[in-house]
């Protein structure tokens, strides 16, 4: 592997090697209604050279960078591989972004070409930072398309430091993100991913999430794309999804926890089982209610915790989830637990601090906490992104400068138990620090979902002139209501912690990408509207 770095760190050139191992193996199988498209690796490789050869024909050169706007397919990942053929550097924002979003992803990107689907062309319309990008591209399925005009021509030679990817990421408030991602960073991560999901190559998996099918194309294993919306993870039609898995022969899976929930409830209501032999779930806190459905209705569970900017960092089969989250009380831990980290990554716990961290001659030990105690989440490892585009405001609050080493903070709060096992406690900033004692988000909220018909749990603190801040309590119950006996079930349940404020909704906002974890800005929104 590293005398392939050297000679070209090109991330098409490993999966080219993979093609021509398995030319006539499925790479992509693409599902919509009634109608499948399919691609071998072969094709791909033919239809990667095709589409390169365009972008060369248009001027488009190592460095360059290219918006892409195509749904999760066969085409999407035809552009993206031959974007990075050419050396030039891939561009994503997220599909729900709105017009300030996008317009500050293009400002800061300043991408040469922009390729999407038709209906994406209309972005140029209503969009004036768009209709400025000098180059466009339609893109179209890969079997409208002809054969390479120049099938010999090999991936551009790029060192591993060469960026290759760049993806914005939009969250609730505040300018998007722009996470930029290397070849040698994409290599890292496949490794990583390759060591924790374990597959082989007789598998045929259904990805979810864009990124693992890059995972799947460097593995030489099928990738089934789901028949969904991605940008809707929580409202598949489950039906569908099952009876493609059982048509296609799936057998494994990866997604969003809100993906398998529904795929849980459906086939628990109908006596049915996923037909896989291993599944994991992550991007967003998996809870053990979830962790409970899919062991009744799958074979192996893996929970994998990670983060925009790493993934994996850790991860725990969903028995020993389980049975770790159960004292001997039957009552539960404090967190969530996590398991150990994945061996491609460091990771230390941090005392909380709202600043940027910087270390100085003590180095770490003047910031770690003592064991069992809670702390940041802060990570290095090759498959961690070390910095942002054009950012040095985001860089200072979420990067630490350890001499050559960059790690990454989190944001997300855990503790260690005696195993060395991660327990997640929550978002740093949510933390509630009322009358000096600090009271972490994620035990009350799991704790609250033991109440019957409560479905979702967000705990926060609110700015208190006697208490410094009040915590507030928020659970989703169809009712949009508790009565007085449930209440009173409820505060007992999420004891000690205290609960100043508890508000009853029928939904609680959710992030778009995952459709799982609260959309805190959003629900604060809705609080006040009420």
């Amino acid at each position: 592997m590293a005398a392939l770095i050297v000679e070209n760190a090109n991330l098409v050139a490993r999966l080219l090697e993979r093609a021509a191992l398995h030319p006539e193996r499925e790479a992509i199988v693409e599902c919509h209604g009634t109608r499948t498209r399919r691609i071998t690796f072969a094709g791909l490789a033919d239809d990667v050279a095709a589409r390169a050869a365009d972008l060369r024909t248009r001027g488009c050169k190592p460095g360059d960078r290219v918006l892409i706007f195509v749904p999760m397919s066969i085409a999407l990942y035809g552009v993206l591989l031959a974007v990075l053929h050419v050396g030039a550097v891939a561009v994503f924002v997220d599909a729900w972004a709105d017009r300030r979003r996008l317009e500050a992803a293009v400002r800061r990107s300043r991408p040469r070409v922009f390729a999407g689907v038709t209906r994406a062309h209309l972005l140029r319309l209503l969009s004036p930072a768009v209709r400025a990008i000098p180059e466009a591209i339609w893109v179209r399925n890969a079997s409208a398309r002809s054969p390479a005009s120049e099938p010999g021509t090999p991936p551009v030679p790029l060192s591993a430091d060469a960026a290759a990817l760049v993806t914005f990421t939009t969250g609730s408030t505040g300018t998007p993100k722009a996470a930029m991602r290397s070849h040698a960073f994409l290599w890292s991560q496949h490794l990583a991913l390759s060591e924790h999901l374990r597959h082989a190559e007789a598998d045929i998996d259904m990805p979810t999430l864009p990124v693992f099918v890059l995972e799947n194309l460097a593995s030489g294993v099928t990738s089934v794309l789901p028949d969904f919306d991605p940008r809707r993870p929580g409202e598949i039609d489950p039906a569908r999804i099952h009876a493609q898995m059982t048509r296609e022969r799936v057998t494994t899976s990866s997604g969003s926890p809100a993906f398998y929930q529904r795929l849980a409830d459906w086939c628990a209501e109908h006596g049915e089982r996923l037909p896989l032999r291993r599944l994991a779930t992550g991007g967003a806190p998996v809870l053990p209610p979830l962790v409970r459905a899919l062991r009744k209705v799958a074979n192996e569970v893996q929970v994998v915790y990670g983060s925009t900017e790493a993934e994996p960092i850790a991860g725990i089969d969903a028995a020993e989830m389980l049975a770790a989250m159960e004292d001997e009380s039957g009552g539960l831990q404090a967190g969530l637990c996590a398991g150990h980290e994945v061996s491609a990554i460091q990771l230390k716990l941090v005392r909380p601090h709202d600043g940027p961290l910087e270390l100085d001659d003590r180095g770490w030990a003047a910031w770690e906490v003592a064991s069992g105690e809670v702390g940041e989440v802060v990570v290095t490892g090759d498959h961690v992104l070390a910095g942002y585009l054009d950012d040095p405001e985001a860089e200072r609050a979420h990067k630490v400068r350890d001499g050559a080493r960059v790690w990454h903070r989190t944001g997300d709060a855990a503790r260690r138990d005696a195993l060395g096992r991660l327990w997640l406690m929550g978002r740093l900033q949510q933390r509630v620090r009322r009358s000096g004692v600090t009271w972490w988000p994620g035990p009350p909220e799991l704790r609250a979902l033991t109440e019957p018909g409560v479905r979702h749990a967000a705990y926060f603190g609110e700015r208190d002139a006697s208490l410094g801040e009040h915590a507030v309590l928020c659970v989703e119950h169809a009712d949009g209501r508790l009565d007085t006996a449930a209440e009173a079930r409820l505060r007992a349940a999420v004891a000690p912690s205290p609960v100043d404020r508890l508000r009853v909704l029928r939904r609680i906002p959710r992030d778009p990408r995952h459709a799982s974890k609260t959309d805190l800005g959003a629900l604060r929104q809705a609080l006040l509207r009420d």
